[in-house]
């Protein structure tokens, strides 16, 4: 009844949660902590794998769309990298292993950003879990079945995913993207896709097509077509497999898109041969000084 009563308020808590990843606590008010609230502090660390490691382990992490039940007892120790503050990205947070690999993580739920704020390390008991890839890009959720039949790991029941994993810390200093000039990036990804799958990136002095200081992220006016919930904003001389691709659902989808050389930092999704780079707020693209 205890953890029934903190899940209840713990949207009232929200602010204080995203205050402790800085200060490690809450207003003196109250003694809520985020593990209170969210996730499994049963869970004792043992038979720890890197992404490297489960990725032998399940090659459905490798095929694309495919799936498999993680059956062994093993753990993946990771930091998360991007969450859903902006509303751009949604029911699912990208994270890394000490190794610097990446994965993302799919939950049937808003607000992770409340308790996985960037820098939020923890601990994941990866048994009875699925593995694989959701468009070529590795992850780990729940099954999901299209209507034509195919499965792959995406949005994991919020209530199993509480049992499945632990708080360990924040301390959002360790989390660095990778930068790359556009020409840089656009060699590393040919060269390696699965690298940067699911990595947070920079990419520096840049420029947006049609970024005029009025042309927007991405409303439900600007879709390519009818039925569309996102919209690619592509960077003058870098290809047309790498873009931006924000949600009409975001925050900021109604916000001028900068123009000029801008720095734009971003979770790299990938999707078959494409490179989704996806804001986590408007604050991830800088102009350039």
């Amino acid at each position: 009844m205890k953890k029934v009563f903190y899940l209840a308020v713990a949207f009232v808590a929200t602010l204080g949660l995203l205050n402790s990843c800085m200060d490690g606590g809450y207003d003196d008010m109250t003694d809520l902590t985020t593990q209170d609230v969210y996730g499994n502090n049963d869970i004792i660390e043992h038979n720890v794998v890197s992404i490297a490691e489960l990725k032998q382990m399940y090659k459905a992490l490798n095929n694309s769309r495919d799936t498999a039940t993680v059956k062994e007892d093993i753990q993946l120790k990771l930091r998360v990298t991007g969450n859903d503050i902006g509303g751009n990205i949604y029911s699912y947070f990208s994270a890394i292993d000490e190794n610097g690999d990446a994965i993302l993580v799919y939950i049937y739920a808003g607000g992770l950003y409340a308790y996985l704020p960037v820098g939020q390390e923890i601990l994941i008991n990866l048994q009875d879990l699925c593995v694989g890839s959701n468009g070529t890009q590795p992850c780990i959720g729940g099954v999901y079945k299209t209507s034509s039949g195919n499965v792959y790991p995406k949005n994991l029941n919020n209530f199993i995913w509480q049992k499945h994993f632990k708080l360990l810390g924040c301390d959002a200093s360790k989390v660095q993207p990778k930068e790359f000039t556009g020409a840089e990036f656009v060699s590393a990804w040919k060269a390696d896709k699965n690298a940067l799958a699911g990595q947070l990136i920079t990419l520096k002095g840049v420029t947006i097509q049609g970024a005029d200081g009025k042309a927007r992220w991405g409303t439900k006016a600007d879709v390519a077509s009818e039925g569309d919930f996102t919209v690619k904003r592509y960077f003058s001389g870098v290809g047309s497999d790498i873009y931006i691709n924000t949600s009409t659902s975001a925050k900021f989808a109604a916000e001028p898109m900068p123009e000029g050389p801008v720095d734009v930092t971003a979770v790299v999704v990938r999707y078959n041969n494409y490179a989704q780079l996806t804001l986590r707020t408007a604050d991830d693209a800088k102009t350039v000084n």
